[in-house]
């Protein structure tokens, strides 16, 4: 382990938490956060060999810079939903993508966890489309993923990471109860 991980991976994941809950709240400082948390953390999974993990934190730095440009005014109300066929299609395609990235690296890198590392990176970018079509079953997506999550920072021994994906799961459990009592 670097020695900078004593420290960058708190610091990653508060900066996280503090995105997540800014965002949650609309606030303009939120999204600074999570560029800059998700950027420590592009670095601590490259070195413990989560290479797709780093490459879905250096997404999230690209999309935080995004949402600060463009999704703060973006809250479409009602919100649309997705049809059954819909999901299907993105879950399809999500697993044939994942199967691939998740073969290709156990072939040609030196990733530790590649079946792993890839379902939550591509399992992260189909929640990430669906949460950004602001459709409330993004929150289904995110209990899985998360919960795969803890357990492959937890095999890493990032224990600040799988805290954080500890308390993802929570959000998203809590985010669709939330959306379901409005139904």
């Amino acid at each position: 382990m670097q020695r900078w991980h004593a420290w960058g991976e708190p610091l990653a994941v508060a900066l996280s938490l503090a995105y997540t809950i800014g965002y949650m709240q609309g606030a303009w400082w939120a999204f600074a956060c999570g560029g800059l948390g998700a950027a420590i953390l592009v670095q601590i999974c490259w070195q413990r060999r989560l290479l797709a993990e780093s490459a879905l934190w250096l997404f999230y730095v690209g999309m935080a810079a995004y949402g600060a440009w463009v999704v703060q005014d973006a809250w479409p109300n009602p919100l649309p939903t997705a049809t059954v066929f819909a999901h299907g299609i993105s879950i399809g395609i999500g697993i044939g993508v994942w199967m691939i990235t998740a073969g290709l690296l156990q072939k040609y890198s030196r990733a530790t966890s590649p079946w792993m590392d890839s379902f939550t990176t591509i399992g992260s970018l189909v929640a990430t489309y669906w949460m950004f079509a602001f459709v409330e079953a993004n929150w289904l997506y995110w209990m899985v993923i998360n919960t795969v999550a803890i357990v492959l920072y937890a095999r890493k021994f990032l224990r600040w990471g799988a805290g954080l994906y500890f308390i993802y799961t929570l959000l998203a459990i809590e985010g669709w109860f939330d959306f379901l009592s409005w139904i």
